[in-house]
């Protein structure tokens, strides 16, 4: 906990397969998955949260009912969507359909629903693409603050969006991770 891995590599380079294998999405040719030091298993997506590639929203719904409908799938309390929804800064989009949101309320939204089940371990892919500069250095920022209760997997393949905020960067290329280590490191 308390800690930003930064995936970063071109586009192709297997980052969200990586992240597809990691939350069972895909199936490991070869190779193993491990979580809290044991191979991982269905149960322990309990305590994951993801996006990967796009948060997939209901854009006729709120943003309020998108994350009710996962509270009902995942039988978690509905009073955690209030606080969610306050976390990601949504909380005054009230009646307001998804289809109306802009670029980045989509991308909060999609986090928030990442968060709603409490994650041990947070993974975003690519969440900050599209998204103008303010609002890039916002979600930063958001992600660094979602970092101080849990361990944040973050891809990219732009380097400003984790060269400040990630603790070590892994480079992938080709499906191999070519380096970890912080960004000095790997500037160097």
């Amino acid at each position: 906990k308390g800690k930003i891995y930064g995936l970063l590599g071109p586009n192709g380079a297997g980052k969200s397969t990586l992240l597809k294998v990691i939350t069972k999405v895909m199936n490991c040719t070869s190779g193993d998955i491990f979580f809290e030091g044991k191979s991982m298993c269905t149960q322990d997506l309990k305590k994951v949260g993801a996006i990967i590639e796009h948060p997939a929203i209901y854009p006729n719904l709120t943003a309020y009912e998108n994350l009710e409908v996962l509270t009902v799938l995942l039988n978690i309390d509905k009073r955690r969507i209030d606080y969610v929804l306050k976390t990601v800064g949504l909380e005054d989009t009230n009646k307001k359909l998804v289809r109306n949101f802009s670029l980045g309320m989509k991308q909060r939204l999609g986090i928030a629903m990442a968060l709603i089940n409490n994650p041990e371990l947070l993974i975003l892919d690519e969440p900050t693409a599209g998204l103008d500069p303010n609002e890039r250095i916002r979600f930063r920022n958001l992600i660094s603050e979602l970092s101080e209760d849990r361990l944040v997997l973050l891809s990219t393949h732009i380097v400003s969006d984790i060269e400040y905020i990630a603790n070590e960067i892994w480079l992938m290329k080709d499906g191999e991770i070519l380096h970890k280590g912080s960004i000095d490191e790997l500037i160097n």
